[in-house]
C-alpha cells in the first residue's frame, strides 16, 4: 500500500469546460465543424455553455466549495471576469497523435446525446456526503483557450469580479489590481523558453497566497492541425481577463500549436505530471482547474484510471472530477500501478478520485 506524507496534499477539481461553437453541428447546415478551418481558432462558449457554467457554479455554491463573496479579499484576491471564446478537445490516439473521435462518440457533440444513466445516484451520494466536510476552493487555474477563462468567469464571479467586465467577454476596463500576483525564487519574473514551452523546471514560479485565479499553459487542451485549440494572442487574453494571473511562460503568440503536427498522448501527459508538480509547491490547499476533455481523460486515465472505468467512461462538458493531490514518501512504492512524477524528495500522485456533478440541461 503507498504511504503518504498527509501534510503535502491538495484537494485538486478538475472540470470541463462550457459547450463551445466547435463542440456542435452548424446550426444552419447540420454539419459537424471543420476543426482545421481558421474560423474555429480559440472559439468561445455558446449559450447552452454559458448555462451549464453557471449551473454548475450555483451547484458548487451550495456544496460549500466557493469562497463566499463577503470573503476578505485582503487575504486572498486576484482574476479576470469574462467570457470570450473556447474549443476543444477530442479522444487519445493508443499511439500516435491525439485525434477527434465524432463518429464513435459524443464528447464535442451536444451534451444531451450523453449517457448518464449511474449520474443520479451518484450525484445524491456526492451531494449529500461532501457538502459539509470540503474546504472552499482557494485557487482556480485555467487552460489559456478562451473557453476555460470564459467558463471560470462564469463558475467563480466572486473569484474574477474585480474586473469589472460585464458578460460577453467585453474588454474591462483596466485595473490597477491586475498585477501578477507571483513570488519567484528567482530574479527575474519571467524567462525565455525555446517556443514557449514549460520545460518542467519552472518551480521558481511561485503564486502568492492571494492569487485567486491563474493562467497555466499546461493545462491547454492538445494542441496542434486543429483550430479550436489554438489560442488567442496573449494581449487580447490580458484585456478580456484583466485580472487573471498569467504564468510567465506564455509568450504572446501561440508558438506551440503547429498546423501539420499534433501532440501526441504521451505529449499530453507530461505536461499533466509538469503540471501537477507546479501545483504541488503552490500554496494554496484546495484548488479547481477549468480545462478540457482531452486533458483530463489523459490526466485520469495515467493516474487513477478506475475513476474513467479503464476509459470506457468519457468525459463531458461541464464534468468535475474530484481527488487528492499528494506527496508519497521517496522510496515508498505507489502499490496501486498509479504512474508518480518525480517530485524531489517523492512522488506525486492522484488518488481517491471520484465525480462529484453531474449535468442535465
Amino acid at each position: 500500500m503507498a504511504t503518504c506524507n498527509m501534510g503535502q496534499h491538495k484537494t485538486i477539481h478538475l472540470i470541463r469546460h462550457g459547450v463551445a461553437l466547435h463542440n456542435v453541428p452548424d446550426a444552419r447546415t447540420g454539419e459537424r465543424p471543420d476543426l482545421c478551418n481558421p474560423r474555429y481558432t480559440d472559439p468561445p462558449l455558446i449559450r447552452q455553455g454559458e448555462l451549464q457554467a453557471r449551473v454548475l457554479g450555483e451547484q458548487l455554491r451550495r456544496m460549500g466549495l466557493l469562497l463566499p463573496v463577503e470573503h476578505d479579499w485582503s487575504v486572498g484576491a486576484t482574476g479576470g471576469k469574462s467570457a470570450g471564446g473556447d474549443c476543444d478537445d477530442g479522444e487519445n490516439g493508443e499511439d500516435g497523435a491525439v485525434t477527434n473521435d465524432y463518429g464513435g462518440d459524443s464528447m464535442d457533440i451536444d451534451v444531451g446525446q450523453r449517457d448518464d444513466t449511474d449520474g443520479c445516484d451518484d450525484n445524491k451520494n456526492n451531494h449529500r456526503g461532501h457538502s459539509s466536510d470540503q474546504e472552499p476552493i482557494e485557487l482556480v487555474v485555467c487552460s489559456p483557450l478562451t473557453r476555460c477563462l470564459q467558463t471560470a468567469s462564469y463558475i467563480f464571479p466572486s473569484y474574477l469580479e474585480e474586473s469589472g467586465q460585464g458578460d460577453g467577454g467585453a474588454p474591462a476596463h483596466s485595473s490597477s489590481s491586475s498585477e501578477p500576483s507571483l513570488v519567484t525564487t528567482s530574479s527575474t519574473t519571467a524567462r525565455t523558453v525555446k517556443d514557449g514551452r514549460n520545460d518542467g523546471n519552472d518551480s521558481h514560479h511561485k503564486l502568492d497566497r492571494n492569487c485567486r485565479v491563474c493562467c497555466h499553459g499546461d493545462v491547454r487542451e492538445a494542441y496542434g492541425m486543429h483550430y479550436p485549440d489554438k489560442r488567442s494572442p496573449l494581449s487580447q487574453l490580458k484585456c478580456k481577463f484583466p485580472t487573471v494571473t498569467y504564468h510567465p511562460l506564455l509568450a504572446e503568440d501561440d508558438v506551440d500549436w503547429r498546423p501539420d503536427s499534433r501532440e501526441t498522448r504521451r505529449d499530453v501527459s507530461r505536461r499533466i505530471r509538469n503540471f501537477f508538480v507546479w501545483l504541488m509547491r503552490q500554496p494554496h490547499e484546495s484548488v479547481a482547474v477549468v480545462t478540457h476533455g482531452v486533458w483530463m481523460e489523459c490526466a485520469l486515465l495515467e493516474y487513477c484510471p478506475e475513476a474513467l472505468e479503464y476509459g470506457r467512461r468519457r468525459v463531458y462538458n461541464c464534468d468535475v472530477y474530484r481527488g487528492k493531490l499528494s506527496l508519497l514518501e521517496k522510496g515508498v512504492s505507489s502499490g496501486s500501478g498509479n504512474n508518480a512524477g518525480d517530485f524531489g524528495g517523492g512522488d506525486v500522485i492522484l488518488r481517491d478520485v471520484e465525480k462529484v456533478v453531474f449535468h442535465h440541461i
